[in-house]
């Protein structure tokens, strides 16, 4: 199945260039680990696979000359009937891998990022898989989690990850990434458009907004503990949707300074902002400016069919898909831009306070001793 391009989708498998399928599906989202995949076909006349392709073993697949996956088969399945033969691949990312298997520790311990990366997955079992690793920002790599024995490889790293304030995901290309995902978003340069009279400027197939104030407050408090007892350490007012005065208050233990308050409240406020508003579209094809879809971009919104979804929108997730009826189309999630908010840095811990001993007395304040 080739596009107005000629691009073609090829899925690489045990040695083995595959095309043709008649369906597919390749999901990315930022906030969600292990990402399904799958793709089916089906021949009146197909034969048997190859041995060599089969569960376990690892796939790529491009989109013409692009890499836009790459992972490990979970599945393959075949069927076959009198009217012709059935095969499916699927899979999840390589996150998939580190969701499965368990650190490789015995005992609680203490570890930092750096060394959950480096000991644990390049050089573990998976780093045949996962070979390369960026951290966008190493400021804070010396803070550590506490990772206890059968504890998955992902919670450890998304942890460890977190307290030095930043998200985990994986590229296409099987990069782990530690860092903020909309750090640099690209731009799209074309601008997505559902306007009626529907005309030919109209790229957007459909459109679904969602307003969801169930977590917005007009008015958030931190409370935080030290040795005066429970206080209220920071509090925020903003104006909502509402006509009354809703307020929410957080008792946070582990929050002892007004800098920690305010930043855990910034936080608090941006992730209720974030599940307030949401934007799904699906567009034809897979590619807008000479790129295939990815999630981390910022793009331009125009419509007068919804009243609230003009606007400017981050891509959080999306999913390729294809079918023999309506070809090649990609559905997006949406976000409000600027709503994302990393994890929040863990403190360090305050430094003790060195007492020096008092030096000895001199011989002549000692009591003396009887004379012989």
């Amino acid at each position: 199945m080739l596009d107005n391009q000629g691009n073609e989708i090829t899925l690489k498998i045990g040695g083995y260039l595959i095309q043709g399928w008649d369906s597919i599906s390749i999901d990315s989202q930022i906030d969600t680990p292990a990402e399904n995949w799958s793709f089916k076909l089906f021949q009146t006349n197909g034969q048997a696979l190859p041995k060599d392709i089969a569960g376990a073993k690892d796939i790529q697949v491009f989109y013409n000359k692009e890499l836009i996956l790459t992972s490990i088969a979970d599945k393959v399945a075949e069927a076959v009937s009198r009217d012709g033969y059935g095969l499916e691949i699927s899979g999840r990312d390589l996150a998939g891998q580190l969701i499965d298997c368990s650190v490789p520790i015995f005992s609680g311990r203490q570890l930092t990022l750096e060394a959950l990366l480096s000991q644990f997955v390049l050089a573990g079992d998976l780093g045949s898989q996962i070979h390369d690793v960026r951290i966008q920002n190493n400021a804070w790599l010396k803070n550590k989690v506490s990772v206890e024995p059968g504890e998955a490889l992902w919670d450890a790293i998304a942890k460890a990850a977190a307290v030095t304030g930043q998200h985990v995901w994986l590229e296409p290309n099987g990069t782990l990434v530690v860092g903020d995902p909309f750090a640099q978003p690209y731009m799209v340069q074309t601008p997505l458009r559902l306007i009626k009279p529907l005309n030919n400027n109209n790229n957007v197939l459909n459109l679904s907004y969602v307003n969801d104030v169930s977590s917005v407050f007009s008015e958030i408090k931190i409370l935080g503990q030290d040795a005066k007892g429970s206080h209220v350490l920071s509090s925020i007012t903003s104006e909502t949707q509402y006509t009354f005065n809703r307020l929410k208050i957080v008792s946070l233990g582990d929050v002892e300074t007004k800098a920690e308050a305010d930043a855990a409240l910034k936080k608090i406020k941006k992730d209720n902002d974030l599940q307030a508003y949401s934007l799904d579209a699906t567009v034809s094809g897979w590619t807008v400016d000479g790129k295939v879809w990815t999630p981390g971009w910022h793009l331009n919104l125009e419509t007068n069919a919804l009243s609230n979804a003009t606007a400017k929108w981050a891509v959080y997730g999306r999913t390729l898909t294809l079918s023999r009826n309506e070809g090649k189309t990609t559905k997006l999630r949406m976000k409000r831009q600027g709503d994302w908010v990393q994890p929040l840095t863990h403190k360090e811990p305050a430094p003790k306070k060195t007492t020096k001993r008092k030096k000895a007395k001199k011989d002549t304040d000692k009591p003396t001793g009887a004379q012989p």
